[in-house]
């Protein structure tokens, strides 16, 4: 019986839900679709990529496998080849050591093999023992998995000091980005450029998983953000993206897992519009911030920045640290970033309403009624008493201090002789304030709303500015 009649070839491709076993099969699909490998049995693909990790990258995948074949001292150069080759080929034939049993990952009842960190990324073995049942020396898993698990590093990207590896919810995205960096990594290894895994051009999860965003987006959504049917750039959106950094070196095995949940994915592809990118990104690129340029002016017109007067383009500042984009990351609120930013410049609401609907579910209600006291501030004030209003804002630290300023507007407007209250008992209950409501969202929101007021009637005022504050209790 040949080799290849000994592996199932679905189970090398099928997914799993297991992050590293399915990069490992979508590389090994990848490969498939190349000229030279096509058709190829799965030894003639594990040699292949031997080849690269010992003679292209040097060996280079400490990061992946603690004293495997390829990382082990002891062998060297065509050694390291001929023993990965050698331990496969016995996966393959079942010479290696085996029991019947159910793989850990697959969840198939078959012959499975000892995984540890030799031959697994970030499990337990040797003194980590204590990770698995009955202190087994290991996962156990079936020959399948295992080899998927050789070709995972060819699917991935370094990012810093450690490796990244991208996931998503849906199973196109996941591929679109492995097949990109299969794509990257093996051209860098045609043009010569190749050390190891190929770097980003990012230091920090927060740029690095908004560009990964932007890269699908601009590639597979593109005609939805172009068009106006905001249903089908949702639907189409519902994506998370979960950004794997980890190493398995030495004695310091880690990974820290980063997600950029759906509705942000969603609130961000909305902000990419075509109607709205423009002024999105003179906002978020306002934001990028590096220690090093301390002294640095945005020109907000032809989006650069400007060090000890020289220009520093998009494609050099995008790396450094923004704020807005870790907030989004991280669940922390922008709205005093648009507050500041909205003080001298026009900005779409509509960003700020989808931000409070989709992503701090805010009842599209809620955001109606802030607009309308807005509205009355605006209209209805002198400038001085407009200035007095936003101080006020401004320095509010309490829920009940914004509920007492709301109900002096109803009396305002009462005054007024109001044909409508400013705020009826339902608007305050069910929409400001409601149980579990956040009431610095409801004041920042209607600052926001008084900034666009403003702008549209051209009037200007010297106003103060809201400062970032820690979240607590409502």
């Amino acid at each position: 019986m040949s080799i290849i009649q000994k592996i199932d070839k679905e189970q090398l491709i099928k997914l799993t839900g297991d992050p590293f076993a399915d990069t490992g099969g979508l590389v090994i699909k990848y490969l498939w679709t190349l000229p030279d490998l096509k058709n190829a049995g799965i030894e003639k693909l594990i040699e292949f990529v031997a080849k690269i990790y010992v003679n292209k990258w040097d060996g280079k995948l400490h990061s992946f496998f603690l004293n495997s074949r390829i990382t082990q001292p002891a062998f060297k150069g065509q050694r390291k080849i001929d023993e990965a080759i050698k331990y496969y080929k016995g996966l393959i034939e079942e010479s290696e050591t085996y029991q019947e049993g159910y793989c850990r990952i697959s969840g198939r009842k078959t012959k499975i093999f000892s995984a540890g960190r030799d031959n697994h990324i970030l499990s337990g073995s040797g003194t980590f023992i204590n990770f698995h049942h009955n202190f087994e020396t290991g996962l156990f898993l079936s020959k399948e998995i295992l080899i998927r698990m050789f070709f995972v590093p060819i699917g991935l990207v370094q990012l810093s000091d450690k490796v990244a590896l991208l996931n998503s919810n849906y199973a196109r995205v996941t591929t679109f980005f492995v097949e990109r960096n299969c794509k990257e990594n093996l051209n860098a290894i045609s043009n010569g450029t190749a050390e190891g895994v190929l770097k980003s051009e990012f230091n920090n999860p927060a740029n690095a998983l908004f560009n990964f965003a932007d890269s699908y987006l601009n590639t597979h959504l593109k005609t939805l953000l172009e068009e106006e049917d905001e249903e089908d750039l949702f639907k189409e959106a519902d994506i998370s993206l979960s950004l794997y950094h980890f190493t398995n070196f030495g004695a310091s095995p880690e990974v820290t897992i980063y997600i950029l949940e759906s509705k942000v994915f969603k609130f961000y592809a909305f902000c990419n519009r075509l109607m709205y990118v423009k002024e999105w990104q003179k906002f978020l690129r306002f934001h990028y911030r590096n220690s090093k340029h301390k002294g640095a002016v945005y020109n907000e017109d032809t989006n650069d920045w400007y060090s000890k007067n020289e220009k520093v383009n998009y494609e050099t500042y995008k790396i450094w640290r923004n704020d807005v984009l870790e907030k989004l990351l991280m669940g922390k609120s922008i709205l005093p970033n648009i507050s500041r930013w909205n003080i001298e410049h026009k900005f779409p609401f509509i960003i700020v309403e989808k931000y409070q609907t989709i992503i701090k579910n805010m009842e599209k209600r809620t955001i109606d009624k802030i607009r309308q006291i807005a509205d009355f501030i605006v209209v209805n004030k002198e400038t001085d008493s407009i200035v007095k209003s936003i101080k006020r804002l401004n320095g509010e630290k309490s829920a009940h201090g914004l509920r007492q300023f709301i109900v002096k507007l109803n009396g305002e407007n009462y005054n007024l002789n109001g044909k409508q209250p400013l705020v009826t008992v339902n608007d305050y209950a069910d929409y400001l304030f409601p149980d579990g409501g956040n009431w610095r969202e409801v004041r920042d929101v209607l600052l926001i709303a008084i900034y666009e007021n403003l702008h549209a009637a051209h009037l200007e005022l010297e106003v103060p500015v809201i400062e970032d504050e820690i979240e607590s209790e409502n």
